[in-house]
């Protein structure tokens, strides 16, 4: 593939919030996680796993756990100027329920001898200091990121539509319960997947010039 199909590829995909009811294929999800496991990884240790889950109930469930957390910070509003946009919110946050497929993926435990080193000694005012900056900047979470990334675009390419959602993570503890997730892993991102039904409108880009700063 050269740079113009990538880059084509890139600017095709889209974030799909509605889906037709169609079951998708386990083969067809599974060549899909296959590709995104190439995707660059912290220490070769894939630190990521993939529940796929159809089960109707447990999705109805993961939706409820999530708007029930919705719902209570959307009790929380106090200034009359958010109110329209937290009733939005309130309303849309478990559209991906209606999605056939939720793949909720996981970060695994993980420390780099970094790691390792700064937890050992985080009564160092300095190893706390830069430890602020190691969370920011977490390896395991970079990791899961470039994978759904790559994950995003190979449903796409394989003529499925998904969205990248991290607002679930609000019910993380639930969530986590609802699937079976062991202790020694973190509920991080849910991506509904299933064949669109709907074609949103080519998004707005910033000009490259203003996402670059040359350091020369």
């Amino acid at each position: 593939m050269d740079v113009s199909s990538l880059g084509d590829l890139f600017r095709a995909r889209r974030s799909i919030r509605k889906w037709k009811s169609d079951p998708i294929p386990e083969e067809v999800l599974i060549r899909a996680v296959e590709a995104a496991t190439w995707s660059p990884n912290s220490g070769g240790r894939q630190p990521y796993h993939c529940y796929i889950i159809t089960n109707t109930d447990k999705i109805r469930a993961i939706g409820q756990a999530v708007q029930e957390v919705t719902d209570y910070l959307a009790s929380l509003c106090k200034d009359e100027s958010d109110r329209q946009a937290v009733e939005r919110w309130q309303k849309n946050s478990c559209f991906f329920t209606s999605a056939p497929v939720l793949i909720a993926v996981s970060a695994t435990i993980y420390q780099s001898i970094a790691d390792k080193l700064q937890a050992s000694n985080m009564d160092q005012p300095r190893v706390a200091e830069i430890n602020k900056g190691r969370q920011i900047a977490s390896s395991r979470i970079q990791t899961v990121g470039a994978f759904v990334d790559h994950l995003l675009l190979t449903i796409h390419a394989l003529g499925l539509g998904a969205v990248w959602m991290a607002g679930p993570a609000q019910a993380k503890e639930a969530i986590e319960k609802i699937i079976g997730m062991g202790e020694q892993e973190d509920f991080v991102a849910l991506v509904p997947v299933g064949y669109p039904d709907e074609k949103p409108p080519v998004p707005k880009r910033k000009p490259v010039t203003e996402v670059i700063t040359f350091i020369r």
